[in-house]
């Protein structure tokens, strides 16, 4: 148990992954990290007759509800992949990687 001088009195461990996380790792924004996938797959303009376009912004222009969709399904299987995890149920995303990193950082130090 802890006392908080916001919430009171908090028992179990939940409160130590968090305070362990906050201070040692950064959150990933997972639309960032979206935008970055979509970029390596596709072409970084796309041409209209004589015009070009940012591909990923003119995507998200034109059909927000496509592009909302392909993040969740991206989403989805990043997390099924274990390549981001959340510890408070998809509020706050990590990255595996920066996780593992953390944790090889910790056991070398013992």
């Amino acid at each position: 148990m802890r006392i908080s001088d916001d919430s009171g009195p908090e028992y179990g461990v939940d409160w130590i992954i968090e305070e362990i996380l906050s201070k040692e790792l950064s959150a990933i924004d997972l639309e960032e990290y979206f935008e970055d996938f979509v970029r390596q797959i596709y072409a970084e303009e796309t041409k209209v007759a004589w015009m070009r376009f940012d591909t990923v912004r003119l995507m998200k222009e034109m059909d927000p509800v496509s592009w909302s969709c392909a993040l969740n399904d991206w989403q989805s299987q990043e997390e099924d992949e274990g390549n981001i995890i959340s510890f408070d149920n998809g509020n706050t995303y990590y990255s595996s990687a920066d996780l593992q990193d953390l944790v090889s950082r910790e056991k070398a130090h013992e």
